[in-house]
């Protein structure tokens, strides 16, 4: 998965993974297929009051879908061999930013049966310095994400590459 193109980078900084929270959008958007098929079907036998419940469930759905869309869209944690950046927003862009150096702690929770499902996991960063708690919170203090095993592995390989 290649990294968003606004984020911003310093010179020379190579971006070493980039991913996302998870959101389990497929399965729903085949439910949404679903209810509009089973739509078409009622309105074929003549029941009137089954196609509207159906295309009501589908309306609202496919609402819910895009409404959850849209800001997961736009969320994503990059790694590069300098920095951990989330960024997230869709009108207001947001970036935020902590130097691998000033991590002092990172762990990894792997949630069952989350964790079976593209690798899911809760990166727990600390941070060093003299205002770790409000560097961190600002998006980096507890990192929900899909490959979270690749990204944990590749901060911890950045980490003593450094």
């Amino acid at each position: 998965m290649t990294a968003p193109r606004d984020i911003i980078l310093e010179p020379s900084e190579r971006v070493l993974l980039a991913t996302r929270p998870l959101f389990l959008w497929e399965p729903l958007v085949i439910l949404d297929v679903m209810l509009f098929v089973l739509a078409l079907y009622f309105g074929g036998l003549g029941q009137p009051g089954l196609v509207i419940a159906c295309l009501a469930v589908f309306i609202v759905l496919t609402l819910w879908i895009l409404f959850r869309w849209i800001p997961w869209s736009a969320k994503w944690f990059v790694l590069t061999d300098r920095r951990v950046i989330a960024r997230w927003g869709v009108f207001n862009r947001n970036q935020a930013a902590l130097l691998l150096d000033r991590i002092q702690d990172a762990s990894l929770a792997r949630p069952f049966p989350l964790s079976m499902i593209r690798d899911y996991g809760v990166l727990h960063l600390e941070s060093a310095g003299e205002h770790a708690e409000e560097r961190i919170s600002g998006g980096l203090r507890e990192l929900a994400m899909t490959r979270a095993t690749a990204f944990y592995r590749a901060l911890t390989d950045a980490q003593t590459a450094s």
